[in-house]
């Protein structure tokens, strides 16, 4: 047995059925939900934003003043400034990057660093492949070098590649830390640092910057909110002899 009952209001008659209402509220309740939600969504990317660019324009952090602890608590795109020398001889090229359209690889070059401790990966960009399509040169940079660089925080779930070169520079289909510091016979520090325009040893700078905008979580939350409206005006017609009013005015 249903529960309801009918409500006049003038010639407005309302049937209110409990199950109905029940369903009603259920579904505009999870409506609502999903739309606050996608405002939070907003928030979020807002509060990333403004985090990235503030990191963007602070001074370079001196990675000689990190400590092993302090490795775990660097931001992306936190500038960093390093002395040390390039191990251009054993670096990676990483597949399928395109620079204006043309395919290529990415360079990252061991870096030891002069105050000691694990490697540090840095990339220097794109760069082109050979001239029959084989692995290009690397370009060696000599000496101790400064470095500003970036730093860039890949995915912790990215598997290892597939390794099919038996000598330096290695091809990787992706970057994965853990093989890096396998195929190098030593650690490396998690994370990497991609290097800033007009430095020693920079390539084509083809990282893609995150994206940060909003629209379509603003439209989402406008879907959400107006479905929800929809569903209360849809009601309010199927229990309501309202369409009738309005026809004999």
């Amino acid at each position: 047995m249903r529960l309801g009952t009918t409500l006049q209001l003038g010639r407005l008659t309302l049937k209110v059925d409990a199950f109905i209402v029940l369903c009603i509220f259920l579904s505009c309740g999870m409506f609502v939900s999903l739309g606050f939600w996608q405002l939070d969504r907003a928030a979020e990317k807002r509060a990333l934003s403004a985090a990235y660019q503030e990191a963007a324009q602070a001074e370079p952090v001196a990675y000689e003043s990190l400590s092993h602890a302090d490795a775990e608590r660097v931001t992306n795109n936190q500038r960093m400034a390093l002395q040390g020398r390039f191990q251009s001889e054993i670096s990676f090229l990483v597949l399928y990057q395109f620079f204006r359209g043309q395919p290529g690889y990415e360079l990252v070059t061991p870096f030891r660093p002069a105050s000691g401790g694990d490697l540090v990966l840095i990339s220097r960009g794109w760069i082109a492949p050979g001239s029959h399509g084989d692995r290009p040169e690397v370009p060696a940079v000599e000496g101790e070098q400064t470095l500003i660089a970036r730093v860039y925080l890949p995915e912790s779930e990215i598997p290892a590649g597939e390794v099919t070169d038996d000598s330096w520079p290695v091809r990787l289909p992706r970057l994965n830390l853990t093989q890096a510091g396998r195929l190098l016979g030593e650690p490396v520090v998690p994370y990497v640092l991609r290097l800033e325009s007009d430095q020693p040893g920079v390539q084509a700078r083809h990282w893609s910057q995150p994206d940060f905008s909003t629209r379509s979580h603003y439209a989402y939350t406008a879907q959400w909110f107006g479905l929800a409206a929809l569903v209360l005006l849809l009601s309010f017609v199927y229990a309501s002899n309202v369409l009738s009013v309005l026809r004999d005015r």
